[in-house]
This record gives C-alpha cells, sequence and structure tokens, in this order.
C-alpha cells in the first residue's frame, strides 16, 4: 500500500499573484526613494538631513540648550530614534558625533567627553559622553516655539516633528556634507561661515549680484580640517555651477630630515595616509623613508613625523607623499540637495543661499501670522474691556441684577455692544482690575498692541518690510561666529601647482600620473590586473553607444579598485590603446563605426563617456569593441545566425564619434542581427585556407563561423 501525504490548501489570501519583477522592482523603488528624500541627501533650506533634524529638534525638546546641564548621549540618542527617527542608535551617535567632532566647521553639538579630533577618529561609547547644543546649534532651533516652520506627524503617528528646522544660518555650505542615495550623491565643501552670512546678506539685498562680486565674498572653501587649496582651478566653475573639482593638499613641512604632517585633506583619515606610506615603504616605492611614527595627541592635534634615510632628500620625500597618498587629492564637489518637494536636483552656491533666504523670509512670515493672531485676540479683549471701563458702574450694575452667568453675559452684550468672548472676559476678571491705575495700564497695552498689529500686518503683506528684518537678524545671527575659531583655516593658494617628483627645465610644475594604475576589460581600474593606463590611453564603450577615452585624469592617488565611470551598467569592454591604434565598434544591426581616439576629448575619472555610435532604434545595441592596430592585412570576423565574413580594416573609414557608422556585414535571406565580431592582426583561416578579406561592399560569404581562427 503507497501512502499518501495530505498537503493542506494554500489560503489564497497568503498568495501575491505577482511577477518577481514586479515585485522587486515596487519594493526597489519605494526604497530608493527614501533613502534619497528621508536619509542621505540633505534639505537645501535648512542644510539637515532628517536624522541630524530630529536630533537636533529632540535636544530642543529636551532643554539641552547652551548653559542647561548636558545629558547622556545615549540617552538623547535613544529618545530620537523611539520618537521621531525609526533606526538603530549607533547611527544616530555617529551622527551625532560627527556634528561635535572638533574638526567641524561649526560645531552644532557641544560635546563633553571623546568626541573625534582629527579626521578618522572614532567616539567614546555613548555611555560615557555628554551633549548639548551649542550657541550656533541653539539657533538652528530658536524659532520653533514661534510656529516659524510646518509640524507633520511621525513615523508612528505618536508625536510632531518640523518637516524643516527654523535656522539661521546655513548649515550646509557652512559645514559641507557628504551622501550617497540610489542614483544620487552629494559632495558639499564646507565654507567660512563669516563669508556665507556677508554673501547673504549681500544677495539679499541684491539678489543678481555678478559672480565676480560672488567670489570676492566666497573665494572658496575653509574645512575646519585646514588644508590648502592648490590653484584656482575648478573654484569659479564650483561656486557658479555647483559642480567642479579641485586639489587639496594637506600640511606638510619639511624640518631637517623630518617631514612632518599636521593637516589633511577633507575626508582623508590620518590611519588611511599612515597605511598608504607603510605600503609603499615595503612594495619599495619609498625607499628614501627611515621611519614613521604619530605623535597625534589630543593637545597638539595631528602630527605625523616621516624620517628621510641619510643621504635622502627630504623635500623630495615630501613631493613624493603628495604624490603617492592621499596628502594630495582632488575633491569633485557635487551641490545636490532636496528641493521642497523634496525631490534633488543640483545647485549654485547662489541658489543654496537663495534657498535659506527663502526659508528666512517663510519663517519671518508663519512666525509673524501666528504672532498676529494672539495680537488679534488681546486686542480684541482688550477692546471689550475698555468699553466696560466707560461705565464701569453700569456694568456692575448689570452683574449685580443678573440672577444667571448667561443672564449676566447676555446682559453685558446689550448694554455694551459687545459680543460673547469679550462678555465672558470681563466676567472672568478680578474685583482689582478695576482700579483707575488699571485703566492707565490698559491704555497704554491697547497702543502697544495697536503698534504691533501694524508691524506685523506690514511683515505678513509686504517682502521689502521682511528683508529689512531678516537683514538684521541675518547681522544679529553672524555675532555667533566673531571668535577667533572661525578664522579663516584652509589657505587659498592661487600661485600654488599640484604637485611633481621633480621640476622641468622650464621650471614648470605638472602634476605627476601615478604609474600604478592598469584596465582591464571589466571596466576596473587596479594596482594589481589590467593594462598599465601609462602605456596607452585607456576606453571604455557601452551597449548604448557610448565611448570614453581617458588619460585617468582625477584618479585619486590611493590605489584602490576603481570603475572606469561613475555608472559602468551594460559596458561592454574597455581597455588601454598605445599610440596610433583606432577603436571599432561593432553593431547588432551589422554596422561598424571606427574612431580615432585623437579626435575624442579624453574624460576624467568622473566621466560617463560621450555618443559614439547612433544606433539604428529599437533592439539595436554594441556587440563588440575592438581596439585596431591599423596594420596591413587586419581583418574583422563578423557572424550571424546563418553567415560569417571577413572584413578588411583598411576598407572600414574612419569617422567622427556620433555617428551611425557603415554597413559592413550583408545578411542572408531571414537574417537582421549579428551574433558576434572578432579582429585579428594576421587575418583568419578556415580550415587548410586563408580566408580572403572581403570588400565591405561585397556580399557576405555564406558558412558556419565555428571553424574561422585568426591566421
Amino acid at each position: 500500500m503507497t501512502a499518501t501525504l495530505d498537503v493542506p490548501e494554500q489560503n489564497p489570501d497568503l498568495v501575491l499573484d505577482q511577477s518577481a519583477d514586479d515585485y522587486w522592482n515596487h519594493y526597489q523603488l519605494t526604497f530608493a526613494l527614501y533613502s534619497v528624500s528621508d536619509r542621505a541627501i540633505p534639505s537645501a533650506y535648512d542644510g539637515l538631513k532628517p536624522g541630524q533634524r530630529r536630533l537636533l529638534y529632540q535636544m530642543h525638546e529636551s532643554r539641552l540648550l547652551p548653559g542647561n546641564k548636558p545629558q547622556k548621549s545615549s540617552k538623547v540618542c535613544s529618545a530620537v530614534t523611539g520618537n521621531l527617527h525609526p533606526h538603530g542608535g549607533a547611527s544616530m551617535y555617529g551622527a551625532a558625533a560627527l556634528m561635535a567632532a572638533e574638526f567641524q566647521r561649526v560645531k552644532v553639538i557641544d560635546g563633553q567627553g571623546a568626541f573625534p579630533r582629527i579626521q578618522g577618529d572614532i567616539p567614546a561609547a555613548d555611555r560615557y559622553t555628554e551633549m548639548r547644543l551649542s550657541a550656533p546649534g541653539a539657533a538652528l532651533t530658536a524659532e520653533l516655539e514661534n510656529h516659524a516652520v510646518p509640524m507633520a506627524p511621525t513615523f508612528d503617528g505618536e508625536w510632531i516633528e518640523p518637516t524643516v528646522l527654523p535656522a539661521r544660518w546655513p548649515v550646509l555650505l557652512c559645514n559641507g556634507a557628504m551622501g550617497i542615495a540610489e542614483g544620487w550623491a552629494t559632495k558639499v565643501p564646507a565654507h567660512n561661515p563669516r563669508e556665507i552670512m556677508a554673501a547673504c546678506r549681500a544677495l539679499l539685498t541684491k539678489p543678481n549680484l555678478s559672480d565676480d562680486k560672488l567670489m570676492e565674498l566666497i573665494p572658496g572653501p575653509d574645512w575646519g580640517c585646514g588644508a590648502t587649496v592648490v590653484g584656482t582651478n575648478g573654484l569659479r566653475e564650483y561656486i557658479t555651477t555647483g559642480r567642479g573639482a579641485f586639489t587639496v593638499r594637506g600640511t606638510v613641512s619639511v624640518d631637517g630630515k623630518n617631514v612632518i604632517v599636521t593637516e589633511l585633506p577633507p575626508g582623508v583619515a590620518s590611519s588611511t595616509v599612515q597605511e598608504r606610506i607603510r605600503s609603499l615603504v615595503e612594495s619599495g616605492d619609498l625607499p628614501g623613508v627611515a621611519d614613521m611614527s604619530d605623535l597625534t595627541d589630543r593637545r597638539n592635534g595631528l602630527r605625523i613625523v616621516v624620517t628621510a634615510k641619510r643621504g635622502h632628500d627630504a623635500e623630495a620625500i615630501r613631493d613624493q607623499l603628495l604624490a603617492l597618498t592621499p596628502l594630495e587629492s582632488t575633491f569633485a564637489a557635487s551641490l545636490v540637495a532636496l528641493d521642497e518637494n523634496k525631490v534633488p536636483r543640483w545647485w549654485s552656491v547662489r541658489e543654496l543661499i537663495a534657498a535659506f533666504l527663502s526659508l528666512r523670509d517663510s519663517v519671518v512670515v508663519r512666525r509673524s501670522e501666528h504672532r498676529l493672531e494672539k495680537v488679534t485676540a488681546r486686542r480684541h479683549l482688550v477692546a471689550g474691556l475698555m468699553t466696560i471701563h466707560l461705565d464701569i458702574d453700569a456694568a456692575v450694575a448689570v452683574i449685580r441684577g443678573s440672577d444667571t452667568v448667561d443672564e449676566a453675559r447676555l446682559g453685558l452684550q446689550a448694554r455694551f455692544g459687545i459680543d460673547a468672548e469679550q462678555a465672558d472676559y470681563v466676567l472672568g476678571l478680578q474685583l482689582r482690575r478695576l482700579t483707575k491705575l488699571d485703566v492707565i495700564e490698559l491704555q497704554a497695552e491697547a497702543e502697544r498692541l495697536d503698534a504691533e498689529f501694524a508691524e506685523l500686518t506690514e511683515l505678513v503683506s509686504n517682502p521689502t518690510a521682511r528683508r529689512t528684518v531678516i537683514n538684521k537678524e541675518l547681522k544679529e545671527t553672524a555675532k555667533l561666529f566673531d571668535g577667533p575659531e572661525f578664522d579663516r583655516r584652509t589657505v587659498l593658494d592661487a600661485t600654488a601647482t599640484p604637485v611633481t617628483a621633480g621640476t622641468d627645465e622650464d621650471g614648470a610644475r605638472e602634476r605627476k600620473v601615478n604609474t600604478s594604475w592598469r584596465l582591464d576589460d571589466r571596466g576596473v581600474f587596479s594596482d594589481s590586473h589590467g593594462e598599465l593606463l601609462t602605456a596607452g590611453l585607456g576606453w571604455a564603450v557601452w551597449a548604448d553607444g557610448r565611448v570614453k577615452f581617458t588619460t585617468g585624469g582625477g584618479l585619486p592617488y590611493k590605489i584602490r579598485d576603481i570603475p572606469v565611470a561613475p555608472d559602468i551598467t551594460g559596458l561592454v569592454r574597455s581597455g588601454v590603446l598605445t599610440d596610433g591604434q583606432h577603436l571599432a565598434l561593432v553593431t547588432r544591426r551589422g554596422k561598424v563605426l571606427r574612431i580615432d581616439p585623437a579626435a575624442v576629448n579624453p574624460q576624467g575619472a568622473a566621466g560617463n563617456g560621450v555618443a559614439g555610435v547612433k544606433l539604428a532604434g529599437d533592439g539595436d545595441e554594441v556587440i563588440a569593441a575592438l581596439p585596431l592596430t591599423c596594420q596591413n592585412g587586419e581583418a574583422i570576423l563578423s557572424t550571424s545566425e546563418r553567415s560569417w565574413k571577413v572584413t578588411e580594416v583598411a576598407d572600414i573609414p574612419v569617422k567622427g564619434r556620433g555617428g551611425a557608422g557603415v554597413g559592413f556585414h550583408p545578411f542572408a535571406t531571414g537574417e537582421a542581427v549579428l551574433l558576434s565580431a572578432t579582429v585579428s592582426a594576421t587575418g583568419f583561416i578556415r580550415g587548410n585556407r586563408t580566408v580572403r578579406a572581403e570588400n565591405r561592399a561585397k556580399s557576405s560569404i555564406k558558412g558556419s563561423g565555428a571553424d574561422v581562427t585568426p591566421a
């Protein structure tokens, strides 16, 4: 007898009738939107990410203000994650520690305990540290009680939180930001707060201020870590467009046989630099280094000492360190922030300041409207009370002659022409408020309320009046940055050039190319596999027809695997072309485009390629990218389902990029697409005979391409 297994029927309510693709796309899109709008990208208005905003709001609600007793960091972060931000406490503490770090341009949080002093430091555990808002931090939340910003329910609906903070200074430009979301990344350098506040006041007065005047006010970044901006290349582009790359160098001095590092470029950790130096010494790339010591302490700050061997020049070692380590690196600024609809976009410095001023204008309007409601209500009550005071004896008689409160209210309304709200206020007054002195005070209050009502009405309706108030408040807020700690720290050296290992005969100094970089066919720059980049020109081709040539410009000196472009989705192939080589792009519809790389401008590491070959339409794509030596006899073998053809490279004309190419593979009846294409410098062999290269205008040779091999 065969045993049977009873399988319970599946509950149809638990079955989701949806394809895996639809399911994944739906939930991946949901996560992507959340990551962009509620996690990694800051707002252009208050300059904060959601986690930072909620942290400051929680500290404000807990009255952790300057001068008050600080609170344990663990308690603060737990309150934020429990009430406002449904994430782990460790991530929230990391954000708080960064806002309290010594290298932050403006410390928003006043931290007590071992908070980071140098980039890369790890703070003490949250149970050992305490925090409260600093004076600039308190200026970001000071107007919350005035209903100055919109409020929204929290994630669980049990509390409310501000959608933006009523910031009195532009956090994003002063402190900078870094964040990576789905398809978006932001990298904003820090700036000197005095310069930013001056620019805010200037643009408030004159929104069409010229770029030259703006650059006089904001000449460049100013990080809390110090460092030096080398030259002026990229600064104007960054200030005017929000996107630009410039070279930043740490402070590296020479003292006898010692090379001393006291400042690092932004985002570079001391441990990273030291590990890189050790690896260079071990590999023999820094043969002149005898020793390295880390003398950093909390009192004196960063101090890395590299000692030169006898017979080696410390100045040369300094230049080698700048060339081969992150002590000099490129800062590629990208001012990406959320607009009022939580949609990310690129902003210029001018636009970010305009967004901040727009926030200040809305704050003045909302707090004025809120105060106007209170003043209007108080004026109404005072007006009723003053009417009563005109004949106080009659009011007392009405009240004493009434049997109930309702009768007294109606009697006062009828006798003095006041409404129920005013009558209730009169009935609730104490007898001492009916003295002659109180009448005098009441008249003075009425005059003050009338004046305030007129002022508030003007502010709500007149943008010019609001600009006057905003300018006055910006001037007052700027006093927060009067201390010596807000003096410019980053040097803008317009005469400097990126470092080299030496100087040429004419005295010009040029950046030395990192000879360790290689590029493989997977689209990865590496130090261990691929063709040596300095031996030629790097290239990459995508299925959608894009092509990229690169000399490696913009690559960091720290060796790690880096994609050939920010987006390598759909990459067909990449590699290195030597001098004189061309590149052939073959499409599925049987066309080929031969490109001379000398006619295409090379791109840096941040480039995503340019239009290479124009595709025929739906279904067409690049199926092969073939480096050509341009020697006699070189040929391309193309194969389709029922035919193949050998075409001599010399018969393929050189075209500019962006063209449709030329047809070189006539298809057999019923065919429409190529399957593959390969190149050989010496032709191809089929069986025991050499296949003659056909002119591209002739018909293809019918047959199987399986037995065709390079000669």
